[in-house]
C-alpha cells in the first residue's frame, strides 16, 4: 500500500497562490501606470487651457487692433497671408521660456472690416513638444469687434 504525502498537493497549492499573486500584481501595475498617463494628459491639458485662456483675455483687453503688437511683444511676430501670427514659448509653469519651452502658443488673428467698425477674430493653439514631434494640445476661438 503506497502512502502519499500531503507535502506535493501543498508544494502544488502553493504554486497556483504565488500564479494568483503575479498575476493580480500586473494587474494592478497596469492599472497604475495607466492612471498615471491619464493625469499627466490632464495636467498637460489644464496647463494648456490655461494658456490659451490667457491669450484670448489679452485679446479681449485691446483697446484698438493696433495694440495685439503690444500685448504680444514678448513673443515672434509673422504674416501668414492675411493674419498676423504671433507665437510665444512657455515653460511648464506658464512663464515665459527659451530652448526648453514645454508649450508653444500660437495666436493667428485676422481683422476684417465689419459695417461702422472691424471684427478681429483670433485662433489660439496650444502644443507641446519639438519640432516634428511637436502635438496639438487645445484650440481656442475668439472674436472681438472694435466700434469705428
Amino acid at each position: 500500500m503506497k502512502r502519499h504525502s500531503g507535502i506535493n498537493s501543498f508544494f502544488l497549492e502553493m504554486i497556483l497562490v504565488l500564479l494568483f499573486l503575479s498575476v493580480s500584481c500586473a494587474a494592478v501595475l497596469q492599472l497604475f501606470s495607466a492612471a498615471h498617463a491619464t493625469a499627466r494628459r490632464s495636467a498637460e491639458l489644464n496647463a494648456a487651457m490655461v494658456l490659451a485662456q490667457s491669450a484670448a483675455e489679452t485679446i479681449q483687453s485691446a483697446e484698438t487692433p493696433a495694440d495685439l503688437d503690444r500685448l504680444f511683444q514678448n513673443g515672434r511676430k509673422k504674416q501668414e497671408g492675411k493674419a498676423s501670427v504671433y507665437t510665444a514659448d512657455c515653460g511648464a509653469d506658464g512663464s515665459p521660456a527659451g530652448q526648453n519651452a514645454a508649450y508653444r502658443v500660437e495666436t493667428a488673428v485676422r481683422t476684417s472690416d465689419a459695417a461702422p467698425g472691424v471684427m478681429l477674430e483670433a485662433e489660439i493653439t496650444v502644443s507641446s513638444g519639438d519640432g516634428s514631434s511637436r502635438r496639438e494640445l487645445f484650440t481656442l476661438n475668439t472674436k472681438k469687434y472694435f466700434p469705428g
